[in-house]
């Protein structure tokens, strides 16, 4: 019965792999598992279990005691009946697992040689049908995390009871082992209660914690940045669901620099109808903008071969039509004419993300510096502008990704330096808050529209998803498809 732990093993560990979270100091990421998770948990173990053990192989059995020596051979099962059951969240601790009216039914043929002394060898051989029906246990877990932020799991309080266990030989002198049958049902009613609470049991303590140990609690994202997503504390269970707290800070690949601000604490929600619910704070996203700020990462240059092919003539000193930067700016145009302006984007200060139940909003502030690309490729510095920008963004989720996409954007520019004399900045403000529009946004709309993973395993799907905005997070909502 080890493989009907084992099935239900993988389906709570897949689960727990989805997050890998609740709220509480610290926590940049959140799960909540409900009852409807995690019974659709047990009910995908059981599904698994079923079609595994009418294909089920098992070995062949040797053994001897005192005088007697036993083989059973070509066993096979014949018949499986599906466990009825449930799990429960135990609050303060952990989960536990019933299962009740799993049967069994099997058969094979076996052979037997018993020695007596000067006596001659005695030897037998027949077939056998053996069944075991209403096989009922339970058994508690205890979750909790261990020194390096990993799951741990702990098994506790197995019971095993069995309604009934008969056996039936043929062949030989099968009339004879039919009569003690009721002996040898007895007795492996009583061995078997013992070796499922035994197997059981290891299988979480040895096996389960093995596995767990080794797991990642890191993840790459792309070549430069890493999640953390280590446990913070052992799960907390309530009566209608457990929920787990994560780290989720975002790291510069190679330097694990924690941020120099704390977690807000993310708003929750009383909803337990869906199977799972996932809480993305808007502190995951500010690590990543500290990262890339500490490591230069939020530089870019931008020239009329990043503009649509139509709005370069935006960048020109000299004009063909209205809409140019030379006309503009007048001494620009005369100072260098039939050039290209180039302009170059510095963050002053680690981008901030904001979410309310209203929207999601990105500040960020930094300085723009402008130069003339002149024909003979020499470029001349003309000025450096002070730049705030407030972008509201729009966020959806679909196939386990989460989406972006920027809806509006508030530019306010001040020049600090110029090399070109006094002008009026609003035309610059306007061009510049165009070239933005058709340069930079469409790149990081681009990026937004690859989505970011969220960490669920390769065979299980979201459906019935929708997100939400609460203070300080992206809430995600969902019901769970096990696709095997």
């Amino acid at each position: 019965m080890a493989i009907l732990y084992r099935c239900l093993f993988v389906s709570i560990v897949a689960f727990w792999g989805l997050l890998e979270n609740v709220q509480g100091k610290g926590t940049g990421f959140k799960a909540r598992i409900t009852s409807n998770g995690i019974n659709y948990a047990n009910k995908v173990a059981m599904d698994i279990l079923a079609a595994k053990i009418r294909t089920f192989s098992v070995p062949d059995q040797h053994g001897e005691s005192d005088d007697v020596e036993y083989d059973l051979t070509n066993l096979r099962v014949t018949d499986f009946s599906k466990p009825g059951g449930n799990i429960v969240f135990l609050p303060g601790t952990g989960l536990r697992w019933a299962a009740n009216g799993a049967g069994i039914s099997m058969n094979g043929d076996f052979h037997y040689k018993i020695s007596k002394g000067w006596l001659p060898d005695i030897r037998g051989s027949g077939s056998f049908d053996i069944s075991v029906y209403g096989l009922d246990f339970s058994i508690d877990m205890n979750l909790g995390v261990d020194p390096d932020g990993r799951p741990s799991i702990a098994g506790s309080g197995c019971s095993c009871e069995i309604s009934g266990v008969n056996i039936d030989f043929h062949g030989g002198w099968a009339w004879l082992y039919n009569l003690i049958s009721g002996f040898l049902e007895d007795n492996v009613r009583s061995t078997l209660r013992g070796q499922i609470c035994r197997s059981v049991t290891n299988q979480i303590n040895e096996d389960g914690e093995k596995k767990l140990a080794t797991w990642q609690v890191t993840t790459k994202l792309g070549p430069n940045f890493l999640l953390d997503y280590r446990l913070l504390q052992a799960p907390s269970f309530q009566s209608a669901y457990m929920e787990t707290f994560h780290e989720g800070e975002i790291f510069w690949l190679g330097d694990e620099t924690d941020a120099p601000f704390e977690p807000p604490t993310m708003a929750d929600i009383g909803d337990t109808q869906k199977m799972m619910y996932l809480w993305i704070s808007d502190y995951m996203f500010n690590t990543l903008g500290y990262a890339a700020q500490m490591h230069n990462y939020l530089v870019r240059n931008i020239t009329a071969a990043d503009l649509p092919s139509d709005k370069r003539g935006i960048l020109n000193t000299t004009c063909t039509s209205f809409a140019c930067l030379g006309n503009l700016i007048p001494q620009l145009q005369k100072a260098y004419p039939n050039s290209t302006l180039e302009l170059d984007l510095f963050s002053g200060r680690p981008p901030t993300m904001i979410i309310t139940p209203e929207d999601l909003k990105v500040l960020c502030s930094g300085k723009i510096v402008l130069y003339a690309r002149q024909r003979n490729n020499n470029l001349a510095y003309l000025m450096t502008l002070f730049a705030t920008m407030e972008t509201t963004a729009n966020v959806s989720v679909a196939n386990e990704l989460v989406y972006a996409k920027i809806d509006d954007m508030k530019l306010q520019l001040n020049v600090t330096d110029s090399a070109i004399g006094q002008f009026d900045s609003r035309f610059l403000q306007t061009l510049i808050n165009n070239v933005l529009k058709v340069s930079l946004i469409p790149k990081i709309n681009e990026l937004g529209q690859k989505g970011f993973p969220l960490p669920v395993t390769g065979k299980i799907r979201f459906v019935n998803t929708s997100l939400r905005l609460v203070q300080h997070a992206i809430v995600i909502e969902t019901d769970l498809n096990y696709i095997g």
